[in-house]
């Protein structure tokens, strides 16, 4: 079991310390749009908030897209970090909407009503859909299953704000 934990620390440490450089060497690391989030999650039966930001493309393929949550509830506090990849899936004909999937690592800070905190890792895999709302914004909603010592479902709705062009909605 410490090996395991020991193998996705490394793995999520590489993947977190390389996505950016990989980004920055496309020329496409600045934020695109950035807007808060709440939800709920399930294992530990949260109310959820956070913030969400949705940076440039990756290999013109993925697009970084992390996040904070902050859960409140089950006699615990946690604050999440995710480095979700995303990659449009499908846009519907005639539709400005757009279906994506995600992966990415997650750390996990927990601190319960009674016993000591800790600090976990897992990798969360998703999808979502984004719906345009005006020139510059957009709403989103997405489903995430978390793998490993991190919350086993959440369902957020969030917002982005700002910078989101026409070409980022996707």
């Amino acid at each position: 079991m410490r090996m395991e934990r020991l193998v996705m620390l490394v793995i999520s440490a590489v993947i977190i310390l390389t996505i950016p450089g990989m980004a920055a060497a496309e020329g496409s690391m600045s934020v695109k749009g950035i807007g808060p989030r709440l939800g709920l999650g399930i294992n530990p039966d949260q109310f959820v908030v956070g913030v969400q930001a949705s940076m440039g493309q990756i290999f013109k393929v993925a697009r970084l897209a992390p996040s904070i949550d902050v859960g409140f509830g089950d006699h615990v506090t946690d604050v999440t970090f995710n480095a979700d990849l995303q990659l449009t899936l499908l846009k519907p004909p005639k539709s400005t909407a757009s279906f994506y999937g995600l992966v990415g690592p997650t750390l996990i800070y927990l601190d319960p009503d009674f016993g000591d905190s800790n600090t976990e890792i897992g990798i969360s895999i998703g999808g979502g859909l984004k719906i345009p709302m005006g020139e510059s914004s957009l709403y989103n909603l997405e489903a995430r299953v978390g793998l490993g010592d991190i919350p086993d479902f959440k369902l957020m709705l969030g917002v982005y704000f700002g910078g989101a062009s026409k070409k980022d909605k996707s």
